[in-house]
C-alpha cells in the first residue's frame, strides 16, 4: 500500500491536471487497439477449430479458404499491434516529459538542489531524475496497458472455454462430483499455485533492484567526478588511488549482479518450466473427452487455444513479476526524493531598500553558534567589507544573507533587485563561451556587448570565440576563470554583489584594475565582499570585524569603522 501511495502521489501531477487530457486520449486509443486485439484473438481462436476439423475431412478448397481469412486476420492484427505500440510510446514521452519538468522544477525551485545536500541528500538525486523517471513511466504504461488487455483476454475466453467445458463428472472411488466448466477451474488453480509460487521465490528482487539502481548510479557519479577533478588528480598522480576507489564501486555493482543471477535463476527456473508445461496441460486435461469422441481435433485445438489465452492472462503476475520489482523499487526511489523535497521548508525573504540584519545569528549544521547577534546595514552602491580570520564564518555569512543557508536565527531584509555571489572558484560549466559569459541569465546578450565585457576584465583574446563550445573550465587559468566570473557580473548587472575572495588568483595591481573598473560600471550596485589582499581590502568604504562574534558567540551589535 505504501508503494501505491507513493505511485499516485508521483502520478498525480500529470493524470489529475489538464495537462494530462491528451495522455488520456492516448491511453483510451490504446485500451480500444486492446479491444482489437483480443477481438482478433477471438476469431483466430474460432477459426482454429474450422481448420483443424476441415483438416481431418481433407478438404483442400475448404483450407485454402481459412487460409486467405487467417492472412486477413493476422494483417489485422499486425496493424492493431503496431498502432498500440506507437500511441504507447507516445504516451510514455508526453508523461516522462511531465514527469521530468515536475520533478526539475521542485528540485531547481527554492534552491532545493543546494539546500538537499544541507540535510540528508537522498543519494544520487541526478539518477532518479534521468533515469528512475524513464523507468516509472516506461513501466507504468507498459503493465497498466498489458493488464487491461489480459483482463479483457480472460472475459473473453472464459466464457468459451466455459463452453467448451460442458459438464464434467469425476469418479473417484465411492465418490463422484459433476463439475461445470472444470476447465475453467483447471486453469484457475494452475495458475494461482504458479503465482504463490513466483511471489515465493521473486519478492527478495525488490531489494535487489533498489541497490542495483544505487549502486550503478554511485559508480557514474564517481566516474563522472574523476572527469571533473582531472588536473587534481593528475597534480596528485593519484591513479592507483582513483583506480582502487572505482574498483570497490564495481565490485558493489558486482556483488548486487551476483545476487540478481542467484535470485533470477531460481525463479526463472519455476517461470520456464511452469511456461512450457503449460502448452501440453490443456491437452493432458481435454485428452480424455477426445478420446471418448465427444469432441473433435478441431474442438481440441479450440481447447488448448482458449485454455493458453485464459491462462497466459491470468498468468499476468508471474510473467510480469521481474517488472513490477523493478517498477515498485523505481517508485520508491522516485517517492523518496519527491518527499525529501516536499519536507524542506519554505524559503521566505524579506527584501527592502537596503541591506539589514537584526540579531542575526548564523549557526553550524548542528545547531551550535557560529556568529552571533550581527546588525549589519549597507546603504545602496555602498562597498562594504567582512573582516576575520579564515574560518571564522565570512563565507556562511554570505550565504545566508544570499538566502543559502538554512540554519540560523533572527532576522534580516535584503535589497531589492537581482543579487550575485561570486565564489573563489567560479562554476564554468562546458558549452560555448558566449552562453558561459551570460550565466545566469537566460538570454545571451549581442556579441558587441559581450566583447565590450571580455575586453573589460582583460580577456579580449577570446573575443574571436564566442561561439566555440569547449570546457573552459579545464582551459582557462585560475586567474582567467575569475575574470571571466567578473565578466559575469559586469553584464548581469546585479543590485546587490557578493565577493567571496573573487580575486584571489590574481595579483594585487590586476585584481584592484578590475574592482575599479567594476565600480565605475556598476555605480548603484551594492556590494559585500570578503578578501585577504591588502590592496583590495583599501577599496572597501567600509569594514566590519566579525571576529569578536566568532569566539564567545555573545550577542553583540558591531561597530562600523571606516576601511
Amino acid at each position: 500500500m505504501k508503494t501505491l501511495r507513493l505511485f499516485f502521489n508521483l502520478s498525480r501531477p500529470f493524470w489529475a491536471s489538464r495537462a494530462g487530457w491528451p495522455g488520456w486520449l492516448l491511453l483510451a486509443s490504446i485500451f480500444a487497439m486492446g479491444v482489437g486485439i483480443v477481438q482478433v484473438n477471438v476469431y483466430i481462436n474460432a477459426w482454429s477449430k474450422t481448420f483443424y476439423d476441415t483438416l481431418a475431412t481433407f478438404d483442400g478448397s475448404a483450407l485454402l479458404d481459412l487460409m486467405g481469412s487467417y492472412a486477413l486476420a493476422i494483417g489485422a492484427l499486425i496493424l492493431v499491434i503496431v498502432s498500440k505500440n506507437w500511441l504507447t510510446k507516445a504516451l510514455i514521452l508526453r508523461w516522462r516529459q511531465h514527469l521530468n519538468d515536475h520533478m526539475l522544477d521542485r528540485w531547481l525551485g527554492e534552491r532545493r538542489y543546494y539546500r538537499l545536500g544541507l540535510s540528508g541528500e537522498p543519494d544520487h538525486p541526478d539518477q532518479r531524475i534521468a533515469e528512475d523517471v524513464h523507468l516509472l513511466t516506461d513501466k507504468t504504461v507498459g503493465l497498466v496497458v498489458s493488464l487491461f488487455i489480459n483482463t479483457l483476454q480472460i472475459g473473453a475466453f472464459v466464457s468459451i472455454l466455459w463452453q467448451l467445458s460442458g459438464t464434467q463428472t469425476f469418479t473417484l472411488g465411492d465418490y463422484s462430483v459433476t463439475l461445470d466448466g472444470y476447465l475453467v477451474w483447471a486453469v484457475v488453480i494452475y495458475t494461482l499455485i504458479g503465482t504463490l509460487f513466483t511471489h515465493w521465490l521473486g519478492h527478495p528482487l525488490h531489494d535487489l533492484n533498489y541497490e542495483r539502481q544505487r549502486s550503478e548510479a554511485a559508480f557514474r557519479t564517481d566516474l563522472l567526478r574523476k572527469r571533473e577533478h582531472a588536473e587534481q588528480i593528475a597534480l596528485y598522480s593519484g591513479e592507483h588511488a582513483e583506480r582502487q576507489s572505482l574498483a570497490l564501486r564495481f565490485a558493489a555493482i558486482a556483488d548486487n549482479w551476483r545476487g540478481l543471477m542467484r535470485r533470477e535463476l531460481k525463479l526463472g527456473t519455476f517461470t520456464v518450466g511452469y511456461d512450457r508445461i503449460s502448452n501440453i496441460v490443456p491437452v493432458f486435461i481435454a485428452l480424455p473427452a477426445f478420446l471418448a469422441k465427444t469432441i473433435t481435433l478441431g474442438g481440441l485445438m479450440q481447447i488448448r487455444t482458449a485454455f493458453g489465452a485464459v491462462h497466459g492472462s491470468l498468468s499476468w503476475l508471474i510473467y510480469s513479476y521481474r517488472t513490477l520489482m523493478e517498477w515498485s523499487a523505481t517508485v520508491q526511489r522516485l517517492g523518496q526524493f519527491q518527499q525529501a523535497m516536499e519536507g524542506l521548508p519554505a524559503v521566505e525573504l524579506e527584501h527592502g531598500e537596503t541591506l539589514n540584519t537584526c540579531g542575526l545569528d548564523v549557526l553550524r549544521p548542528n545547531g551550535e553558534p557560529l556568529l552571533c547577534g550581527l546588525a549589519l546595514h549597507a546603504q545602496p552602491g555602498e562597498w562594504l567589507r567582512l573582516a576575520g580570520a579564515s574560518g571564522l564564518g565570512k563565507t556562511t555569512l554570505l550565504r545566508t544573507l544570499m538566502g543559502l543557508w538554512p540554519h540560523h536565527r533572527g532576522s534580516w531584509q535584503l535589497p531589492s533587485g537581482r543579487s550575485l555571489l561570486l565564489p573563489q572558484k567560479p562554476y564554468l560549466a562546458g558549452g560555448r563561451l558566449d552562453e558561459l559569459l551570460a550565466y545566469p541569465a537566460t538570454q545571451t546578450p549581442g556579441g558587441l556587448e559581450l566583447i565590450g565585457a571580455l575586453k573589460d576584465v582583460g580577456l579580449d583574446h577570446l573575443a574571436d570565440q564566442l561561439d566555440r563550445d569547449a570546457e573552459w573550465s579545464r582551459e582557462l587559468s585560475g586567474g582567467e576563470q575569475q575574470r571571466l566570473a567578473l565578466a559575469r557580473a559586469l553584464l548581469y548587472r546585479p543590485s546587490t554583489l557578493y565577493l567571496d575572495e573573487a580575486t584571489n588568483q590574481l595579483d594585487e595591481q590586476a585584481a584592484c584594475q578590475l574592482l575599479e573598473r567594476l565600480r565605475m560600471r556598476l555605480p548603484d550596485c551594492t556590494l559585500i565582499g570578503v578578501s585577504h589582499q591588502p590592496a583590495v581590502q583599501r577599496l572597501f568604504e567600509r569594514s566590519i570585524d566579525l571576529q569578536e562574534c566568532g569566539a564567545a558567540c555573545r550577542p553583540v551589535t558591531l561597530e562600523l569603522a571606516t576601511a
